[in-house]
C-alpha cells in the first residue's frame, strides 16, 4: 500500500530556522488534498512519477518550511547498534596489519641469514621468528575477542524486541513456503510504525524527489486524480506542468486513456496513474467537463512525462491575469480576467507553500500595485500547507497592524515545554495596501496547516475578521470548517539517506490559539458558501464569493 501524503507543517533546522535548505532535514506544516478528501470518503491518485507533494520544509521534508536538521547519529541501518568509533575500528585492524608486517620482517631476516650460511645464528633466528608468529597470533586473538565483545555489546544493547523482529523477518524470508516480497513487508512495517497520520517514512529515492520538488523541480505530468463514485476526475493541475500546458483543467472527468495509436482504455484512478507512470513516450488522456462525452479526438490531450518547473501562484483582476510559465517559470501575462471583480480588487490563488511560491507571491503583489488594485481576494482552497519559511515570507506582506520589523507569525510548543517562535521575514503591508484596504480569504476543508497558520496570523493582526473568511459548505450541511491541522513535523535523515518525518510539536497562532482537530469554523463567524466538493467548468464557489465581496464593496 503506497503511503499518501497528508497535511503537514514543516519547519527548518533547529539551529537555523530562517531559510529553506533542501540538503537538510526539516520541520513541516503541510497537508495534502488527499488526506482532507479521505475525510470526505474520496480517494486521490498522483499522476506524477514517484511520491507526490511536497517537498523537504517543508521538505522540510524538504517542501514546509525552515528546515530542522535532526540527523540520526551513529546508527547501523541493519542492527540499529551504534557504529564503531574510529578508534575502535583502528584497534581492531592494527594488530593484523602492524604485527603481520613484523612477522614478515623477522622471517625475511632469517632467510637472508640462512642464505649466507651462518649456522651459528640460525637457531636463535628461528626462535625469534617463532616468537614473532606467536605474538601475532596472540594479538589476533585479543583483537578478535575485543571485536566480538564490541559486537555483542552493541547487539545486546538493542531492544530485545528489535532482535526478535529481525529474527522473525529472517525466518519469514528464508523459510516461508512461498516467495515473500520483503520490500512490501518492510513498507507495511514502516507504515505501521507511524504514530499519527502526519508522520511518515521516505525511502532515499522518495526523499531525494521531495527535496527536488521543494525547490519547484518536478517530474511527471502534474495532475492528481480523484475517484468520485464510479468516475475518475482531475482533482488538481499543477501550474506550469505538462498537464496545464496541454489544457487539462481541474474538475474534468477522465473518459479514457491509451497510447496515440492504441485502443482507448478505461480504469480506476490507480490504473490510470500506473499507466501514465510506465510510459516512456507520448500518451493520451481523454477528458471533458461532460461525463457523457465521447473519448475521441475532440477530448484527447497528448502528454509525456517530463521535468518541469512547478508554479504555485496565479494573479487575476477584472482586465487580465498573470501566471508563471515556461522553462524558467517566468511571470507571464495570460489574459484570463476574472468576471465580477471590480476595478479596485485583485485575486491571488496560492496553491501550496512550496517551491518558489514566496517569490511568486511577492511578484504578483507588485503587479497588483502597478495595476492600481488596493483590495485583495486570497484563495487558499485546496492548499494543504507546506514550508514554514514560505509562510514566514508570505505573511510578511499581509500583517496590517503588526509592529516591528519581524512580527511573530506562529510558534511551536514541544513535548518538553520548549517554545520556538517563527517570525515574518519582514513587515511591509503598507507597501501594497492602504490602511482601509479590504482583504478577504477563501478556504475549504482542504485548506490546512500552513494555510490555517496564515489565516490565524491575518486574524490576530487585524488584517481580516472572521466575517472576511469564506468557507465551502456542503449541500445541506449545518457546519463547515478548514481542515484542522495544528501540529508540525520535523524530518530526520537516516544513514542510508532515507527520512523520517515525525510530528514533534503543536502549532499556535500569534495570540496563542491552536486549531488542531478543529479548524476555523462557522462557529467562529466564517461565512459559508454552498458549493460542490469539486467544481465543474464553472467555479460556483468563486463566483458567489466574488459577488458577495465586490458587491459589498460597491
Amino acid at each position: 500500500m503506497r503511503r499518501q501524503k497528508c497535511p503537514s507543517l514543516r519547519e527548518g533546522g533547529a539551529e537555523d530556522a530562517s531559510e529553506k535548505n533542501p540538503v537538510q532535514s526539516a520541520d513541516t506544516l503541510r497537508t495534502d488534498a488527499d488526506m482532507a478528501a479521505a475525510d470526505s470518503a474520496q480517494k486521490h491518485e498522483t499522476a506524477d512519477m514517484g511520491p507526490s507533494d511536497t517537498s523537504a520544509s517543508d521538505t522540510a521534508a524538504a517542501k514546509d518550511s525552515d528546515r530542522d536538521t535532526a540527523a540520526v547519529n551513529g546508527s547501523d541501518p541493519d542492527t540499529g547498534a551504534a557504529k564503531p568509533s574510529a578508534s575502535d575500528t583502528g584497534a581492531a585492524k592494527s594488530p593484523d596489519t602492524g604485527a603481520a608486517s613484523a612477522e614478515r620482517a623477522a622471517c625475511l631476516s632469517e632467510a637472508e641469514e640462512a642464505a649466507q650460511g651462518s649456522a651459528a645464528v640460525k637457531a636463535p633466528r628461528r626462535k625469534k621468528c617463532v616468537r614473532a608468529i606467536v605474538a601475532v597470533i596472540l594479538a589476533l586473538i585479543v583483537a578478535a575477542a575485543g571485536f566480538t565483545a564490541g559486537w555483542l555489546g552493541s547487539r545486546y544493547s538493542v531492544d530485545p524486541r528489535l532482535r526478535e523482529l529481525e529474527w522473525l523477518l529472517n525466518k519469514l524470508e528464508e523459510e516461508h513456503y512461498q516467495y515473500v516480497d520483503m520490500d512490501a513487508v518492510y513498507e507495511e512495517l514502516y507504515d505501521a510504525a507511524m504514530p499519527d497520520i502526519f508522520s511518515r517514512y521516505y525511502t532515499p529515492e522518495e526523499y531525494a524527489r521531495i527535496l527536488a520538488e521543494s525547490e519547484g523541480h518536478n517530474e511527471g505530468v502534474g495532475i492528481t486524480l480523484l475517484t468520485d463514485g464510479t468516475s475518475v476526475r482531475i482533482w488538481a493541475v499543477v501550474e506550469n506542468s505538462p498537464a496545464q500546458e496541454a489544457g487539462l483543467q481541474k474538475g474534468m472527468y477522465v473518459l479514457g486513456y491509451g497510447t496515440p495509436d492504441g485502443d482507448v482504455l478505461t480504469g480506476t484512478g490507480s490504473a490510470i496513474t500506473a499507466f501514465m507512470q510506465a510510459q516512456e513516450g507520448d500518451f493520451v488522456l481523454y477528458a471533458s467537463f461532460d461525463p457523457g462525452a465521447a473519448a475521441d479526438a475532440s477530448t484527447a490531450y497528448t502528454l509525456a512525462l517530463s521535468a518541469y518547473e512547478a508554479a504555485y501562484v496565479v494573479y487575476r483582476d477584472s482586465e487580465t491575469s498573470y501566471a508563471f510559465r515556461g522553462e524558467t517559470a517566468s511571470l507571464t501575462e495570460t489574459r484570463e480576467p476574472l468576471a465580477g471583480l471590480d476595478a479596485t480588487t485583485a485575486y491571488l490563488r496560492l496553491d501550496s507553500f512550496d517551491g518558489n511560491c514566496a517569490a511568486e507571491f511577492a511578484a504578483c503583489l507588485a503587479v497588483m500595485k502597478a495595476r492600481g488594485r488596493t483590495n485583495l481576494i486570497l484563495d487558499l482552497r485546496g492548499n494543504g500547507g507546506g514550508y514554514l519559511s514560505d509562510l514566514q515570507s508570505i505573511a510578511s506582506h499581509l500583517l496590517r497592524n503588526a509592529q516591528g520589523e519581524n512580527p511573530l507569525v506562529a510558534y511551536a510548543q514541544f513535548r518538553d515545554g520548549t517554545r520556538r517562535n517563527y517570525y515574518a521575514t519582514g513587515n511591509d503591508f503598507t507597501a501594497f495596501f492602504s490602511a482601509d484596504a479590504r482583504i478577504s480569504v477563501l478556504a475549504d476543508e482542504n485548506s490546512a496547516s500552513a494555510s490555517e497558520c496564515l489565516i490565524g496570523a491575518l486574524i490576530d493582526y487585524g488584517t481580516i475578521g472572521y466575517s472576511d473568511l469564506y468557507l465551502r459548505r456542503a449541500e445541506g450541511a449545518e457546519h463547515y470548517s478548514t481542515y484542522g491541522k495544528g501540529v508540525m513535523q520535523s524530518t530526520y535523515r537516516s544513514p542510508s539517506g532515507g527520512a523520517f518525518q515525525l510530528t514533534v510539536a503543536r502549532i499556535y497562532w500569534p495570540e496563542g490559539k491552536c486549531i488542531h482537530d478543529r479548524g476555523v469554523t462557522d462557529e467562529d463567524g466564517a461565512v459559508g458558501i454552498t458549493a460542490p466538493f469539486l467544481h465543474g467548468e464553472e467555479d460556483s464557489f468563486l463566483q458567489q464569493a466574488v459577488a458577495a465581496i465586490c458587491g459589498a464593496q460597491a
